[in-house]
């Protein structure tokens, strides 16, 4: 596992570590009362983005909330979906001839033999 991580964030974690052990040896209560409010921060944020509130729904009043009823549109205003009555086909990329390319066809025709006259 270690192979994977290059050596210069391997370095990086290590001090981190160093660091962190000596915080905590020199003034273990501040440091253990920045870790907690980092871990409420880091909870209410991803509740946040879950949920969209801060906090859960439970916490913040004593009344649970009723669902939002919503209003059945008209018969009138709904979208009707039209059936197809055609099948689709098996090939639609299918090359249709046609007469384009007879009629430049035709007037180079016509043009050669106007000059070899």
């Amino acid at each position: 596992m270690l192979r994977r991580i290059p050596p210069v964030i391997l370095i990086v974690i290590v001090l981190a570590i160093y660091g962190f052990l000596i915080t905590l040896i020199n003034d273990p209560v501040s440091t253990i009362i920045i870790l907690g409010l980092s871990v409420v921060l880091f909870l209410v944020v991803r509740n946040y983005l879950q949920t969209g509130s801060f906090f859960s729904q439970g916490a913040g009043s004593g009344k649970p909330r009723q669902p939002k009823v919503k209003p059945k549109p008209s018969i009138g205003r709904q979208a009707v979906k039209k059936q197809s009555t055609t099948p689709r086909k098996d090939h639609p990329f299918r090359v249709i001839e046609g007469s384009k390319g007879k009629q430049k066809e035709k007037q180079d025709e016509k043009s050669q033999n106007n000059i070899s006259h």
